[in-house]
């Protein structure tokens, strides 16, 4: 039985093609997922929080799209939608766009529809009577949405928006099934060519995950402290403090 040690010492080597592709150029490993991820959540970002915008407004039949998209895209695997986009639109609309931008379509729409719920769940969460409040005090609707709803909104936001980045990024592993070699398959081809490292890639993959996750967690708990404090601060100005 190989030495754990040694196992993990003649792995260190492949760890320049875990992060940064067999070829060594960025185009797989790690780097593919953090390209991936980076791509697709400004996107969903701004789709989600349009989506949700239509589910809280007062017009029924924009709504119940919204809600009719929404319910039916939440309860579909990221799987099944990478597979759609990848074989169902050339086989029923004569389209085919290439692997990158199969993964990032299909990442993308499943980011919108959770920031949506997330954005959704941000606004009807504030107090009504602090809007009425707001409009009862000379303020229109967008000085109410833009002073009161969107900074309270956003604050309870954060977290839920953390998770969903963590999460777009942790499942952008499953772009593998189209032929993308991310860090997942890249430690599985590496492990194959050299069973007795399969422990080690997978010790690997694993910290790769973790790392990216942590990193992203820390800079979201920083984004969240500065609006707090921004938020407090105005709060302490417009008290005259």
């Amino acid at each position: 039985m190989s030495d754990p040690v040694s196992t993990f010492a003649q792995a260190l080597p492949y760890a320049v093609s875990l992060l940064a592709g067999l070829e060594g150029l960025g185009r797989g490993g790690l780097a593919l997922n953090v390209s991936l991820t980076l791509c697709a959540v400004p996107a969903a970002l701004v789709l989600g929080v349009v989506l949700g915008t239509l589910r809280v407004m007062k017009v029924p039949v924009l709504a119940g799209l919204a809600m009719a998209l929404t319910e039916f895209a939440k309860w579909q695997p990221l799987l099944l939608t990478v597979f759609w986009i990848h074989y169902a639109l050339p086989l029923f609309l004569g389209v085919r766009i290439g692997l990158f931008a199969t993964a990032q379509a299909a990442l993308v729409f499943y980011g919108t529809v959770n920031v949506a719920e997330v954005y959704r769940s941000g606004v009807l969460s504030v107090n009504r009577a602090e809007l009425e409040a707001a409009r009862l005090a000379g303020l229109s609707r967008l000085q109410t949405a833009a002073a009161v709803l969107a900074p309270q909104a956003m604050r309870r936001m954060v977290p839920a928006l953390l998770a969903v980045t963590v999460s777009l990024f942790k499942d952008s592993s499953v772009v593998f099934v189209i032929g993308l070699i991310e860090l997942t398959q890249t430690g599985m081809i590496i492990a194959s060519r050299h069973p007795d490292l399969l422990p080690a890639m997978y010790a690997f993959m694993g910290l790769g995950y973790m790392a990216v996750s942590l990193i992203l967690t820390r800079f979201a708990r920083s984004l969240e402290r500065r609006a707090q404090a921004r938020l407090a601060g105005g709060s302490r100005l417009s008290s005259g403090f």
